[in-house]
């Protein structure tokens, strides 16, 4: 069974541009054998090929994977927001009176000229994300993609854990950036070979959980408010703050519906694509 901890100190959220990258990394690589449990979440420039969810959840999995496929191959990634944790759920504080988690801000992606929908970059600006702030001082990609390899965050099989909420678009973005940019996989079964050698099997995807959770179903913030499990910093669709969500949320499900962890299916978040 997840563990619960004592959680107690105020969290911060350390914000990551290209002028701090290297010393954010060397932080995390100081404190990953120790907080090995990474929640993650991402934000990218919504669905360039929308497709109703009812029409979507008719496709067979080898359809919905072409079609995320299709709208991650012609995007690029806006925000990474990282949680490390132990096992009892505790967060790194680094010697100070605070606990941490992590935002990775891109310069990659630029609304002026690269494909999104116009609806998701209102949205993100409407929650924070200063885009020309981004472009001006964000973080390159394949830069980003080389510290995950050389911090051991990924080909850690034994060791890492990946926790997401509906997280097959999220891993199809960091897996996209680990190929330098390159397109996706072109059929599902390469997508989750490549899958398994980047993340390794001890991957959860909490919308995946919800299907041994009776009662429980909906987004993130649905999913937070039917748990009581409140917003600690930041705000959402800001990649941090629902990194750090997603965590809590995943240590009170399996608290309340008493799952233990090593039961649960690895890898769920693949039948979330």
């Amino acid at each position: 069974m997840w563990v619960m901890g004592f959680e107690e100190k105020p969290i911060r959220v350390r914000e990551v541009w290209a002028d701090n990258l290297d010393d954010e990394f060397s932080l995390i690589g100081s404190i990953l054998a120790h907080y090995p449990v990474i929640t993650f979440d991402t934000e990218f420039p919504g669905h360039i090929f929308p497709m109703e969810y009812h029409r979507l959840c008719q496709l067979s999995p080898w359809n919905r994977y072409e079609h995320l496929k299709r709208n991650v191959d012609e995007s690029k990634l806006i925000q990474v927001g990282f949680t490390f944790s132990d096992i009892y759920g505790n967060l790194p504080d680094l010697g100070t009176p605070f606990s941490y988690i992590w935002q990775f801000n891109f310069s990659d992606f630029d609304p002026d000229s690269d494909p999104h929908s116009p609806d998701s970059i209102a949205l993100l600006k409407a929650q924070g994300i200063d885009f020309a702030k981004n472009k001006e001082k964000g973080i390159n990609s394949c830069r980003f993609a080389a510290l995950l390899a050389s911090y051991h965050l990924v080909y850690n099989w034994s060791r890492v854990m990946w926790v997401c909420f509906h997280g097959s678009y999220d891993f199809a973005y960091l897996m996209k950036i680990l190929r330098g940019g390159d397109l996706l996989p072109e059929t599902l079964p390469g997508f989750l070979a490549d899958m398994a050698h980047l993340f390794g099997i001890r991957v959860y995807d909490v919308k995946q959980i919800l299907k041994f959770c009776p009662g429980m179903h909906g987004g993130l913030e649905r999913v937070a408010q039917s748990l009581q499990v409140n917003r600690l910093a930041g705000k959402s669709h800001q990649a941090g703050s629902d990194s750090l969500l997603t965590l809590h949320i995943f240590r009170k499900m399996t608290q309340r519906f008493c799952l233990d962890v090593n039961s649960l299916p690895v890898r769920g978040v693949l039948f979330g694509i």
